[in-house]
């Protein structure tokens, strides 16, 4: 077992020849296969039989896909899963090397379960891209582009799962995807990233750092920049060579045939496109054989050499022939295999029937035999009881029938009901609609007649102040005023002043009062004129400079509204005046689509830590928009002062 062990060591040596080293890789395998099977002698046949199609895949393709048929049989019978995948998604690469696509996607079909259930994410996501590869070579493009996004998903989605190798594999089948839909930029940025990464990787995707640069000349070649081009190809092409990569080579000389042929160098195209075909016909890649010889026809075309025209258009059309009769032979042989399993399937049932009559006739003839009576009696009994049962089934038919009647009228009686009662449900649902307009217009006639009520109450305890108690203040004041100071004393003089002023302050205060409870210019002239003066009136009273602005108010507004919105703004002046120490205060109101908006805002101390605490004063205006619908808000503004922000809404003012 050590022996073998070194001898598979030695044979990944770079230090040996290419047939030495075949050679002692099949000697290995003769030897595992004298061997019993066991883990351990499975697992060393199957790293040799896999190291023999590595080793063909540049050489032999045939060879290669030979050992792998043998790589996928032992991993099934040693059942190992993971070499399984392994196995198909090497036959599926072979197949895509023979220009196979859909035997090559069969069978990266059968790798991806396996992948999934083996939780082999970064497996998964090399089956995706050959997928992707596959179904790009049948030019069915979108499914090549969702495969490759798959198979991005499955690496950024596994992180620990991550391969520069798979995922470079994936982005040089999309930029081709990209190229092959027109989307030239696309693939050119695609290509240069599989390039810079490959390059950045090292040796382990040397191959696509070629492959990168052989696709980004393509693109320039095709965007018409063929300097770049070319400089790509000759950069590429000793990297090829150094990395053993026939194919690839292979690929760079076409198409630096076809470039010299586009530009008209004859003699170079000659020399590229013959070196390409003599590479291509070593490692039976027949596709590339083609196109060899077709770049060598239209280039002897060119050059008036005739006879080496026509021999190459001969080769390209024969070989071309040749591969789509391949795949059409393969085809035709899926589908007689096919059709062969069926017919002896057929075949086997037809025999299994064939003798089963064949007993059943032995068997007749023997009870025939023993007792012809008691058949005669058994087909009797048989056919009684086939005459009762008719009997029942058809009684049982006509007690169907009446039933399905009684079902049929029942159904007719159903939809009555229902049509009656959608009837019923719709004249309530309108009884109940015109009830409720009733409503609605009692209610607003109950609330028109409140706030009717409350005006005859405010006018006439606004005239019971004004005519009572100023009447009788002003009397006070006229009996205080008969009194002659020069007869009091000092003491009494001071008194007596105090008294006459106390009585002029009660006086003022009693206008004030009267006024506000109903001024007489909100019900002649309206909010915006009342507002106006009363404003002016404090700005020639008081120290604090009052301003007003009015939006949208040119019209007027209901009663009730001008009413509420006066007192809110004289409540809030009034808190100004008394708590906020100002110097100025602003009152905005506008008139919007939505309804009315109220700002009151001052320079003085602001409300600092009471702004939720509200007073007497804050707690009488939320009252009043609570009955409103409206909303009051307390903002501090970043500068000294408060602003109060009030909005009432549309329906509100509309009514």
């Amino acid at each position: 077992m050590n022996k073998l062990l070194l001898v598979l060591c030695l044979l990944a040596s770079p230090g040996f020849a290419q047939k030495s080293r075949l050679d002692s890789l099949k000697k290995v395998l003769t030897r595992l296969a004298t061997r019993s099977a066991d883990h351990v002698t499975d697992t060393l046949r199957c790293r040799t039989t896999k190291a023999l199609v590595r080793a063909y895949l540049n050489l032999n393709v045939d060879s290669s896909a030979h050992y792998n048929e043998q790589l996928i049989g032992l991993c099934l019978r040693a059942n190992m899963p993971k070499e399984l995948i392994h196995a198909y998604q090497y036959a599926g690469y072979l197949y895509q090397i023979k220009g196979d696509y859909y035997q090559s996607i069969r069978f990266h079909y059968k790798a991806l379960p396996l992948t999934e259930k083996q939780k082999e994410y970064t497996l998964m996501a090399a089956s995706y891209g050959w997928l992707a590869h596959a179904y790009f070579s049948l030019k069915d493009y979108k499914r090549a582009y969702a495969f490759c996004q798959q198979g991005i998903d499955t690496l950024q989605h596994h992180p620990a799962a991550y391969d520069v190798y798979v995922h470079a594999t994936i982005l040089n089948t999309l930029g081709a995807t990209y190229r092959e839909q027109g989307k030239l930029t696309q693939a050119l940025k695609t290509n240069q990233d599989l390039y810079t990464m490959a390059k950045k990787a090292g040796v382990s995707t040397q191959w696509y750092e070629v492959q990168g640069l052989n696709a980004i000349g393509q693109l320039y070649n095709e965007l018409g920049d063929t300097t770049n081009a070319w400089l790509h190809y000759r950069q590429a092409l000793p990297l090829s060579r150094a990395l053993g990569s026939v194919d690839l080579e292979c690929s760079l000389l076409l198409n630096m045939g076809q470039l010299c042929l586009k530009q008209k160098n004859w003699q170079q195209a000659l020399i590229y496109a013959n070196m390409a075909r003599a590479k291509a016909v070593r490692t039976k890649n027949s596709s590339n054989v083609a196109e060899a010889d077709e770049t060598l026809y239209k280039t002897y075309r060119q050059t008036g050499e005739t006879a080496k025209a026509l021999q190459a258009y001969e080769r390209f059309v024969l070989l071309k022939d040749s591969l789509q009769k391949e795949k059409n032979e393969h085809r035709i042989e899926t589908l007689q295999a096919e059709y062969d399993n069926v017919q002896k399937t057929s075949t086997l049932q037809q025999q299994q029937v064939e003798m089963l009559s064949q007993r059943v006739n032995n068997q007749q003839l023997t009870q025939t035999r023993n007792g012809l009576f008691a058949t005669v009696a058994i087909i009797l009994v048989v056919a009684g009881l086939l005459l009762w049962n008719n009997r029942r089934l058809q009684a049982k038919n006509r007690e169907i029938d009446l039933q399905r009647g009684l079902l049929e009228t029942a159904r007719a009686d159903l939809a009555n009901s229902n049509k009656n009662l959608e009837h019923r449900v719709a004249e309530r649902t309108a009884e109940l609609l015109s009830a409720n307009q009733s409503l609605l217009q009692k209610n607003a006639e109950i609330k028109q007649a409140l706030f009717k009520g409350q005006t005859i109450e405010r006018k006439r305890v606004a005239l019971e102040l004004h005519d009572n108690l100023s009447s009788l203040l002003s009397a006070v004041n006229m009996s205080i005023q008969s009194l002659n100071p020069h007869n009091l004393s000092e003491p009494e003089q001071s008194l007596y002043r105090s008294v006459k002023q106390l009585i002029q302050n009660a006086y003022a205060e009693v206008r004030n009062i009267s006024h506000n409870i109903l001024p007489a210019e909100l019900d002649r002239d309206g909010l915006a004129p009342t507002l106006t003066t009363f404003l002016d009136q404090l700005n020639h009273s008081l120290a604090i400079r009052f301003s007003l602005v009015l939006t949208g108010l040119s019209a007027r507004l209901p009663v009730e509204i001008e009413f509420n919105v006066y007192s809110i703004v004289l409540e809030l002046v009034n808190n100004a005046i008394k708590h906020a120490n100002a110097t100025a205060v602003r009152v905005e109101l506008t008139r919007t689509d939505e309804g009315i908006a109220i700002a009151v805002s001052d320079d003085g101390v602001g409300m600092g830590q009471q702004t939720g605490k509200r007073g007497v004063g804050l707690q009488n205006i939320q009252a009043r928009l609570d009955s409103l619908g409206g909303t009051f808000s307390v903002l501090q503004p970043h500068e000294p002062g408060t602003r109060i922000r009030i909005h009432i809404p549309v329906d509100i003012v509309d009514a």
